[in-house]
């Protein structure tokens, strides 16, 4: 059953009656208000301008066709996602990637009662077959932050999310605070298909909350381009420039994100 179905989101309504819908990104009640007053000045200083689309000379990008993020991971934007991996919050993380569909992909976002629903932008899913989160680090969570986070792209783009496609193939260390090579071979066959059937020949877009090197991604995309996908495109919330280390660059294809009147991405 869908995220935004009529009963899922039935059941959420019943419970936002006791835990009112709060900011994602300051934690303060919200309810049916559609954003934050006291966070949009800092959301919007955050936001990455007049492009979205990384750099190949600041991230390792391997593989992939491309990378994006909206934001720096910094100030309110950081908190946000940390209070989704590491205090039990996943709505915070399905409201970054209400965000994240809104930003990235230009969806309209309505409010049906006290949930922000992101509306189907006709084309944007041109240039993908299916949407794959990056796995989760931990099972101690108990959900996968960019599983939630994919969750309001997928009813954007009105593309099938296939939570099964990718998994660990062997446990590894966490990326935080470690330098570029260790990150690399930190990464370096930890992910593996675990369905080929749901990827080969498939044009995937993946889905993370931080890209800082892109290691994670990279290692991300090798796996699922050698069980047999078309192309590999990564999205993420926030990103961290990297300008320490040299990467090899790559082609930057055109695809489906969100360009305004004055912005180039």
């Amino acid at each position: 059953m869908r995220y935004y179905s009529a009963p899922r989101r039935a059941l959420r309504g019943v419970r936002q009656l006791l835990y009112p819908r709060r900011c994602p990104f300051c934690n303060a009640v919200l309810g049916s208000i559609r954003t934050c007053p006291d966070c949009a000045e800092e959301v919007d200083r955050l936001r990455r301008k007049p492009g979205i689309r990384l750099d190949a000379s600041q991230h390792y990008l391997g593989g992939l066709s491309g990378a994006a993020a909206p934001f720096r991971y910094e100030g309110c934007v950081r908190r946000a996602i940390l209070r989704a991996k590491y205090q039990a919050a996943p709505w915070t993380a399905v409201e970054l990637g209400v965000v994240l569909a809104e930003l990235a992909f230009g969806s309209e976002v309505r409010m049906r009662g006290a949930e922000p629903v992101p509306q189907r932008v006709e084309g944007a899913r041109l240039g993908y077959d299916c949407i794959v989160p990056v796995p989760a680090s931990s099972r101690r969570r108990g959900y996968n932050v960019p599983e939630r986070m994919a969750q309001p792209l997928a009813e954007a783009l009105d593309l099938p999310l296939e939570t099964k496609a990718l998994g660990p193939a062997r446990r590894k260390n966490r990326q935080a605070g470690l330098p570029f090579e260790q990150r690399l071979a930190n990464v370096a066959g930890a992910f593996r298909v675990q369905d080929p059937d749901l990827i080969e020949g498939r044009r995937v877009l993946l889905v993370d909350d931080v890209i800082t090197t892109g290691a994670t991604a990279a290692a991300c995309a090798q796996a699922l381009l050698s069980a047999g996908a078309e192309s590999v495109f990564a999205v993420a919330v926030a990103t961290v420039a990297v300008a320490t280390v040299e990467f090899p660059p790559i082609a930057q294809p055109t695809l489906p994100l969100q360009e305004d009147a004055d912005e180039e991405i």
